[in-house]
């Protein structure tokens, strides 16, 4: 698990995760209005990982939507989002990603609330599965032992999962990677990626390409009253 943790650090996969958490989570917290817009946790949790599996792929790819100083460069990073997921394969490991709900801030709740076998991602679900096959393990409930012992060796988890978070009323987020497996506790193991501060709160908009002006700032275009002829049967 330490040997995963530092090659997400040492790679940069970490910092550029983080640094588009932290931009995507601003911004969505920054325009939340429960009160006059009617958003919900829901809605805020479901626009930020849009946004994160939106951007993500653009970032990796250097698409021209992103700005260049923006766009990552991380050797052998190949990013996709099978089943709506946003996935990371990267040193033979695959890596997906889940947001912590809302209501638990940056204080994911390890012990239990996710049940793989009833999670709308199958891909989540499935790479729980394949965990729980390669370590021949199923978590017990939480203060119990395992009823049966599991034979034969466990093999080496190449399947983990990238969690973040946020508080809900500062930009402050938080990431961890986990082992997800099946049983009574969806995780068997999980280590913090990274923590902000209140100093690092303070969050710079990356730059987007200039698009010209908005649609409300462009000049107003003068009605035309003629009728574009009609082009022939069989002519473009």
């Amino acid at each position: 698990m330490h040997t995963v943790v530092n090659e997400c650090a040492e790679s940069g996969l970490t910092d550029a995760l983080r640094g588009l958490v932290q931009e995507v989570y601003t911004t969505n917290l920054d325009r939340y209005e429960p009160d006059e817009l009617g958003d919900t946790p829901r809605s805020f949790g479901f626009q930020c990982y849009e946004n994160l599996k939106e951007r993500a792929p653009r970032r990796a790819h250097h698409d021209v939507r992103e700005h260049s100083d923006a766009h990552w460069r991380i050797s052998g990073l190949h990013v996709a989002t099978p089943g709506g997921v946003l996935t990371f394969e990267f040193a033979g490991a695959r890596f997906v990603t889940m947001k912590v709900p809302y209501g638990q801030g940056r204080n994911p709740n390890w012990g239990g609330g996710v049940d793989w076998a009833h999670q709308d991602s199958q891909v989540r679900a499935a790479i729980a599965a394949e965990n729980s096959e390669v370590l021949q393990y199923r978590t017990p409930a939480a203060g119990a032992a395992s009823l049966f012992a599991h034979p034969g060796s466990p093999g080496t988890v190449q399947n983990f999962m990238l969690l973040w978070g946020g508080e809900a009323k500062t930009p402050l987020t938080a990431g961890w990677l986990a082992v997800p497996v099946l049983g009574e506790r969806p995780f068997i193991a999980h280590e913090r990626l990274w923590w902000d501060a209140d100093r690092d709160a303070q969050v710079t908009q990356t730059p987007m390409p200039d698009r010209g002006p908005n649609f409300d700032e462009r000049p107003a275009a003068a009605l035309s009253m003629a009728l574009k002829q009609r082009p022939q049967e069989g002519q473009a």
